[in-house]
């Protein structure tokens, strides 16, 4: 049977492992809310922009 008292203390971390860490501390990640934020505003601006372009069409036909 496996000691977990034991295991722990011999428990090292990886160097590569807070390497990683720092390194994702330190940086700006955009998360997945953020790419699909992005991705939401971009179609409200171009449904804008179609919006925009009928009504002046629509108009000039007038």
């Amino acid at each position: 049977m496996i000691d977990f008292d034991e295991e722990v203390t011999k428990f090292q971390p990886s160097m590569e492992i807070e390497k990683v860490e720092d390194t994702v501390s330190d940086e700006k990640l955009r998360d997945i809310s953020d790419v699909l934020l992005g991705l939401t505003r971009n179609i409200q601006n171009m449904q804008e922009v179609q919006i925009e372009r009928k009504l002046r069409e629509t108009q000039s036909n007038y």
